[in-house]
């Protein structure tokens, strides 16, 4: 029976993206769903760059103060009761942000499953709310909360085509020499800050001759682009806003520099590149820290606390380790299997989508 299914995301890629290899999955499945976002333009792009036909809409604006979120979340589930109505609606998935809230309510209120997936090894604010209200919570790391009831640990949905590419085809696609170490630089879809100011000069400080693709965020790159400009001959770089092509550029990479989101330790754990992880500070229960440490205590990646980190220090660990290729293979080898494959497969399977039977939940 084909089911219509409300795909609930906002925020940052590492929502969205979990979110669109589900819409993917669904579709493959004979199902049809539907994207509601908060509408910012990074969403936007990317769901019309990648799923041109799977419908999308968007939540009233958020005002920007904080005093008028309750207000807003009350406008917000009217809206949200609204369209799961018109859209018949079967079931919600939410993969976390703001507008998860106010479609997690307006599904409960009309009779709605609600299912949520949480990319972080620490459970974050959203669906900390929402898990009283959950059928399910799919877990993309292993986590304390991924042993209560009604868990599940299924890994993070990840494009398919992660980890197919071997490293000299890609680096053939992408015009990059065989010989010379290949560093990958992310951010994330907004870009970081400290990335892209330390990252360039650290790399241009280093002996060893480099090349580099560093992903800046939109409306970054050409600070970063400058940054690179003053480096030596012996660093190549190829500066980018976003990328489409993340599978060449994983396959392509000896090293990946990067923050700490749930979904990018589930791609390096997907195509096992080692990683030097510099978590986002910020958040109060330091899920971007707590997700690094999977791989850190595999022995698969370095943590570089942002505040300590330096342009010199840095570029020491980077010569350090970009020097040592056995070092790196090893690496890569323990990012491997730390996860279960085919997270969409098994998350689609447990909503009774696909014919196999449900999973059993984690006691």
């Amino acid at each position: 029976m084909v089911q219509r299914v409300c795909l609930v995301s906002g925020g940052t890629g590492g929502h969205l993206m979990p979110a669109m290899v589900l819409a993917r999955a669904m579709v493959a499945s004979g199902h049809r769903p539907l994207f509601v976002t908060e509408g910012r333009e990074v969403e936007r792009e990317m769901l019309r760059r990648q799923l041109p036909n799977v419908a999308g809409v968007e939540l009233p604006p958020v005002g920007r103060s904080k005093l008028a979120l309750p207000f807003w979340v009350l406008r917000a589930t009217a809206a949200a009761r609204r369209i799961l109505r018109e859209e018949q609606i079967d079931c919600i998935v939410s993969t976390g942000g703001r507008p998860s809230v106010p479609v997690a309510l307006a599904a409960r209120s009309l009779g709605k499953p609600v299912y949520l997936l949480e990319q972080n090894a620490i459970i974050g604010r959203a669906n900390r709310i929402l898990s009283p209200l959950a059928e399910r919570i799919y877990h993309g790391l292993p986590a304390p909360d991924a042993e209560a009831p009604r868990a599940l640990v299924t890994g993070t949905p990840l494009r398919p085509e992660l980890g197919r590419i071997e490293r000299a085809e890609a680096r053939r696609q992408l015009g990059l020499r065989d010989d010379v170490p290949m560093v990958l630089v992310t951010g994330g879809s907004q870009g970081a800050k400290s990335l892209n100011e330390i990252v360039p000069q650290a790399l241009a400080l280093m002996a060893l001759p480099a090349q580099v693709v560093h992903l800046a965020g939109l409306g970054r790159d050409e600070a970063v682009r400058a940054l690179y400009a003053q480096a030596h001959r012996s660093l190549v770089a190829d500066v980018r806003a976003v990328a489409l092509d993340m599978d060449r550029l994983f396959g392509a990479a000896d090293l990946v520099v990067c923050r700490g989101g749930g979904t990018t330790v589930a791609e390096l754990c997907a195509v096992g590149r080692p990683a030097v992880i510099v978590p986002y500070p910020h958040h109060k229960d330091r899920q971007q820290l707590r997700n690094a440490e999977v791989l850190a205590n595999a022995g698969a990646a370095w943590i570089v606390e942002e505040s300590r980190l330096t342009i010199a220090g840095l570029s020491e660990l980077l010569q350090s380790l970009l020097s040592d290729p056995a070092r790196l293979q090893r690496m890569g080898k323990a990012a491997c299997g730390l996860l279960p494959g085919d997270a969409a497969g098994a998350i689609l399977r447990d909503m009774g989508l696909t014919s196999a039977a449900p999973a059993e939940a984690a006691s």
